[in-house]
């Protein structure tokens, strides 16, 4: 964007300004769905958002963009209402599958708008406009789609599967912090206020607990799929190199920022000399490999959040937190392992497999949030959704500090701190049940055995 001259500092400071806006949003509207139902939030921040996008053309220096990401910022806060209303209109046992897999989809359109935007471009400059003018009239069209699906959500959707807000109903299960996710029996009346008070003394410290360890898992997961994303095509050219090659010619220079006004945390602007003339790898090549981590959201966080239902069918609750424990170990191991990795084959294999584990681990994540504070479903959902941009910022931090001296350090630096995470897991509390409780289960179910054939032999 010449014409506006913009300096790079504009850019990252727009950039920033984008996060802050999706960070602070994420956690302020998480209240407001559990007040006035996730249906009119989502379309207040559709048809909010449209207004800065459809604005766009006509930013005239470096504040102009700084003021606009901000406002734009503001869609990244779509997620909650859109895990908040699935949680609420699916049932306990298929949860996770929906929450994941609405996500997933959600990321997906971020790596869609990537081929459908130069495509509009282009017909736009097809019909005679100058590139000046094709992208001010571009950033219209979403504008038009945020609008139209902003509305069309409000008059003919429904808050929960009663209908309207106002007429959900709030069985005496609910009250006592069951699921908010129906279909469930409810306790009689008169045993539900002992129960009631009793959960609340057992769990109310153990609730801030949990929705901290989840902030920092989904940061381990989502966050480095968005940090990922943006460094992987570099990464790509800097590591796989043509061998005695002397590339003494390369300038890149890295700004923090944003690649993408909704989701992303920071952005790298390189300026390549000589195109990286030492690299097996062509600028294209790169983007195309780099974009199969993205491209796995297509199932990958489906497929975690079936793997949750799956164990929560055999297990129950504990059942969800060994599939959250597995999936963040499993990504925190093909980190390591493709910071390892010095064939292109090798590491598009190994980056594969890590991209289903990440994604995966974003499902079941949200598989365990309904669970965590049913009476409070938004407000779970908007501070763990804050946590993953927020992890985001943290490790392209890191990035800026390695890619000059070891870039393969970055990965390798993830991996470790994913798989410590994943062991937080052990502490998570959810409903007075832990992963130990399988076990302790287990132990009962062998002792129960061992009477019954003690007795069976008398």
């Amino acid at each position: 964007m010449k014409e506006l001259k913009l300096s790079k500092k504009d850019v990252a400071n727009s950039g920033i300004a984008s996060v802050a806006a999706t960070i602070g949003l994420r956690i302020i509207v998480g209240p407001l769905c559990d007040k006035f139902g996730p249906r009119r939030i989502m379309s207040a921040i559709l048809l909010t958002g449209s207004i800065p996008m459809a604005l766009a053309g006509l930013i005239k220096n470096g504040t102009g963009l700084i003021v606009l990401r901000l406002f734009i910022g503001v869609l990244g806060g779509a997620f909650v209402p859109c895990q908040v209303w699935t949680s609420i209109m699916f049932n306990s046992k298929i949860v996770g599958t929906a929450n994941a897999l609405v996500g997933g989809w959600g990321n997906l359109g971020g790596g869609f708008t990537f081929l459908f935007m130069p495509a509009i471009f282009q017909l736009v400059k097809l019909a005679g406009a100058d590139e000046f003018l094709a992208w001010k009239i571009s950033v219209i069209i979403p504008a038009l789609i945020c609008c139209i699906a902003g509305i069309s959500i409000l008059f003919t959707s429904d808050d929960c599967p009663q209908g309207p807000w106002r007429k959900r109903i709030l069985t005496e299960k609910l009250k006592q912090d069951s699921v908010v996710i129906g279909e469930e029996e409810c306790l009689k009346p008169e045993d539900s206020k002992i129960v009631y008070f009793k959960y609340r003394r057992q769990s109310t410290g153990w609730t801030v607990f949990t929705v901290f360890i989840l902030c920092m898992q989904y940061g381990m997961c989502f966050g480095v799929e968005i940090a990922t994303n943006t460094v992987l095509n570099l990464y790509l050219l800097y590591k796989f190199k043509i061998e005695g090659c002397n590339e003494t010619t390369t300038e890149v220079e890295i700004g923090n920022g944003i690649s993408n006004g909704v989701s992303n945390a920071s952005h790298i602007n390189t300026f390549f000399r000589n195109d990286f003339h030492c690299s097996v790898l062509n600028q294209s090549t790169a983007s195309l490999i780099a974009s199969l981590f993205g491209l796995m959201n297509l199932f990958a966080r489906a497929l975690g959040g079936s793997l949750s239902d799956a164990l929560f069918k055999k297990i129950k609750l504990p059942g969800r937190l060994i599939a959250q424990q597995l999936c963040l170990a499993g990504e925190g191991v093909m980190l390591i392992i493709f910071s390892q990795m010095t064939s292109i084959s090798s590491a598009i294999a190994t980056l594969t497999i890590c991209s289903v584990f990440v994604q995966a681990s974003e499902g079941t994540t949200y598989s365990l949030v309904p669970y965590v504070n049913k009476q409070r479903v938004g407000v779970v959902a908007g501070l763990v959704g804050a946590g993953g941009n927020t992890g985001a910022i943290i490790w392209n931090t890191i990035w800026v500090q390695l890619v000059d001296i070891n870039p393969s350090m970055w990965f390798w630096i993830l991996g470790v701190c994913v798989m410590c995470g994943s062991t937080l897991t052990l502490c998570i509390r959810i409903e007075n049940t832990t992963t130990w409780h399988l076990f302790r289960n287990q132990k009962k179910k062998i002792i129960g055995n061992q009477d019954n054939r003690h007795l069976g032999t008398k």
